[in-house]
């Protein structure tokens, strides 16, 4: 986070890739350019801590992400992850945001649209 103050916040975006971090580090870096959280299988881990506050972080902020081949979900865990595991994930958010995995899906999809085409506008 620090490497990235020397530099316009609006010209910077991105993708703070397996975001575990506090809702303290997610402003800090909101506050620095137009970065989304990446959230991937350590979400489900029983032991993840950073679960427990990631409703503070906006969903139109988080993307969803799977490390393939590495950090499944839960019940994959200690197997070689794939793309089609990331519905774990999305299932995990459901529960955290109190919103149907139809929403969960739908949101992040838009993210990585605006995030990387500039809009979310009927391009897949």
């Amino acid at each position: 986070v620090d490497s990235l103050k020397k530099f316009n916040p609006s010209q910077l975006r991105g993708v703070f890739h397996c975001f575990t971090g506090t809702p303290q580090m997610a402003q800090q870096i909101a506050r620095l350019g137009n970065f989304y959280y990446g959230i991937g299988g350590p979400a489900t881990y029983k032991n993840a801590k950073f679960i427990d506050q990631i409703a503070q972080i906006p969903l139109e902020r988080i993307v969803l992400e799977t490390d393939a081949p590495y950090l499944p979900p839960v019940p994959f865990r200690g197997k070689r992850n794939e793309p089609s595991y990331v519905v774990y994930v999305a299932q995990k958010l459901a529960q955290i945001y109190q919103i149907s995995v139809s929403e969960v899906e739908k949101q992040p999809s838009q993210n990585v649209k605006t995030l990387f085409f500039g809009t979310s506008d009927n391009l897949f």
